[in-house]
Parts: structure tokens; C-alpha cells; sequence
């Protein structure tokens, strides 16, 4: 089927993120509000032509959102974490809560708005999704295709019925909260190939090992050794997704060699790389 019109009239394009750490405290509000008496809608921006990377800046709905792509990958980003979701893989994110997204440049990602009143029972806190195909699919007809109110209603019902929480999620790279150190996470984020070690990304920033290492174990409760393996096998599974061979993959993530390689993939996801992919992701859309 026809994916629908890349921007939507009712959602305002994303501002760019800023380059420093974005304060979460008062994040405005933003995107699209779902009308009575409809129960969901779903925004899809279409960058299936490659002209870059979009990012939004930290926001928040007045509506439960659920984030995922149809192609491609998003890079979801909470107060505290992290995540690349890939094809399959979705977010619940309640009312209200900050968050900004950024749409791998050649995918279709998708937010489907749903109303306060049909969130499910006790789901008032973020959780990954499980989005098959079948979903993705009912959701996209939804929103390309002009049908009765009470046909559109009964289905966004079994929608809802539908949803269900992902029992392998995606991979989650939590964010310290001192803000010094998230510059340096976030540029660490945005070059999972380099080599350099904490000193070098300490000296880097101007700050003292000392500081990183025990903030890295304060706030993300892990060494920075660990976090960056994290980082890498995240930006790892949104490269294998795109059909990157394993070995390539390897090399961007920051391996010398394609078996480190792929014995740390399988620490951090308990899966071969293969693996990974054929359990986490749904199968790819037909040609329409």
C-alpha cells in the first residue's frame, strides 16, 4: 500500500536539536492531539529520499505516543535513555512525557498519537513495543485511507486490543545526568568508531578520568568501558538492519575484528548478530 504524505498538516516540523545538553525540566509542548471522537491517528514522515538525518528537539504530547519505524531506524531519546529502534521495535511513551526523536535519513517513521481515554489500563509508564507488520500495516491504512466514522473507530479498537509489550526491546543506553557528561556521551554516541579511551574522551572534554569514571558509575550504574560497548552494539543493529555485512559492521562499530566483534554482541544481546535480527526486527515490507 502506499505509504501516506511525508509531513502531516496537523504536525509542526521539528525544530533542530541544539548541539549542548536540552533542559528536560520544562520541555514545550507539541505535535498532534487525537479529536473525539477517534481514538489514535499516526503521523508518518516519509524521508525515503536521503537528504539527512531530521531531529526533534525534547518535547512532550498531551497524548500517549507510540514510536516506530516502518523503514529505517529512530533514535528515541528519554530523560535518561537511549534507544535505536529498528523495524518491529517500538516505544510507549505515557502523556507528558519529554522525549525527542531523530529519523534515520531513507526511512518511513511512524508516531501514532493515542487519547488519554484509550490508553490501556496501568500503562502509565514508558515500555518497549512489539509492532509486527500486521500492525504497522492496519495503522498505515488507517492513515492514507477515508472510511466511515464507525469502521475507523472499530478498528482503532483492535488496535488497541493489539498492542502488546516487546519481550526482547530494543537495546536502551542510559545518559548520565550531569550535564558535562553528557556532552561527552553524546559525542561518544555520535562516533561509536573511535578508539579513543576514557582518558582520551576525559582530556577531550576537559574534565579529570576521575570524574567520568565515577559519574559513569553513579548515574548509568556501569563502568564506561561497558556503556560504550552499549553505544556500539546500538548503532551495531540499526547498521545490520540497513543490510551492512557483518564485518563492515564490525569496523564502524569499533572492532578490529569481526569475531570481538561478534562474542561482544552476543554479551551485551544474548543473540549472534543473525540472530538478532531474525528475532528483534519484522520482516521487511512487500514492494508496493
Amino acid at each position: 500500500m502506499p505509504i501516506a504524505a511525508a509531513r502531516h498538516p496537523h504536525v509542526e516540523d521539528a525544530p533542530t536539536a541544539p548541539t549542548t545538553p536540552t533542559a528536560w525540566d520544562e520541555p514545550p509542548a507539541g505535535g498532534a492531539e487525537v479529536a473525539e471522537p477517534y481514538l489514535l491517528t499516526t503521523a508518518v514522515f516519509d524521508d525515503s529520499e536521503p537528504t539527512g538525518p531530521v531531529t526533534s528537539g525534547v518535547h512532550t504530547h498531551t497524548d500517549a505516543l507510540l514510536v516506530w519505524p516502518h523503514t529505517g531506524s529512530i533514535t528515541l531519546r528519554t530523560r535518561n535513555t537511549v534507544r535505536r529502534l529498528l523495524p518491529g521495535q517500538g516505544a510507549w511513551l505515557p502523556p507528558g512525557t519529554p522525549h525527542a526523536a531523530s529519523h534515520e535519513a531513507g526511512g518511513i517513521s511512524c508516531y501514532t498519537y493515542v487519547a488519554r481515554r484509550a490508553v490501556p489500563p496501568g500503562w502509565s509508564a514508558a515500555r518497549p513495543m512489539r509492532v509486527s507488520r500486521a500492525l504497522q500495516e492496519m495503522l498505515l491504512h488507517l492513515d492514507a485511507t477515508a472510511m466511515p466514522d464507525d469502521l475507523r473507530l472499530r478498528t482503532q479498537r483492535v488496535i488497541i486490543e493489539m498492542l502488546e509489550e516487546d519481550t526482547l526491546p530494543a537495546i536502551e543506553v542510559p545518559v548520565p545526568e550531569d550535564r558535562r557528561i553528557q556532552v561527552l556521551a553524546d559525542d561518544v554516541m555520535r562516533d561509536p568508531e573511535s578508539d579513543l579511551s576514557v582518558e582520551g574522551w576525559a582530556a577531550r572534554h576537559a574534565l579529570s578520568v576521575r570524574t567520568v569514571t565515577r559519574t559513569f558509575s553513579r548515574d548509568v550504574g556501569m563502568p564506561f568501558a561497558r556503556w560504550r560497548s552499549l553505544v556500539r552494539m546500538s548503532a551495531a543493529t540499526a547498521l545490520l538492519a540497513q543490510g551492512h555485512p557483518v564485518n563492515l559492521v564490525a569496523h564502524r562499530s569499533g572492532y578490529a575484528t569481526t569475531s570481538a566483534f561478534c562474542a561482544a554482541f552476543r554479551r551485551i544481546t544474548g543473540a549472534s548478530p543473525t540472530e538478532y535480527l531474525r528475532e528483534q526486527a519484522a520482516p521487511a515490507p512487500a514492494a508496493h
